[in-house]
């Protein structure tokens, strides 16, 4: 097991305690091959971990339809992904409670 295999089960376990639906691939192949075959099975997101991404504690993000990923620091990427599993009809409700 990689040091970026062990960042990504850390990660795995952090989006899950922040009730986000996630999986981890930590087959033996490369970055692009997985991230091209997730993308054929239309994974809406992917936060993508190798070597330089466990060392500076970032998650780089694809989405679904775009070749652009943004590099972000965990925390951030966590909040985003909160912020758009909140349906449009209760982001109001939601920030009124949290004000």
């Amino acid at each position: 097991m990689s040091d970026a295999d062990d960042y990504a089960s850390a990660v795995l376990e952090r989006l899950k305690k922040a009730g986000l639906r996630a999986e981890a691939d930590l087959r033996n192949e490369k970055i692009n091959y997985k991230v091209r075959e997730h993308s054929l099975a239309k994974v809406p997101v992917l936060l993508v971990v190798g070597k330089r991404e466990a060392e500076e504690k970032t998650v780089s993000v694809r989405r679904l339809g775009s070749q652009k990923q943004e590099v972000m620091s965990l925390d951030q990427a966590i909040a985003a992904l909160i912020d758009e599993a909140v349906p449009p009809d209760l982001r109001g409700a939601a920030k009124a409670k949290a004000g």
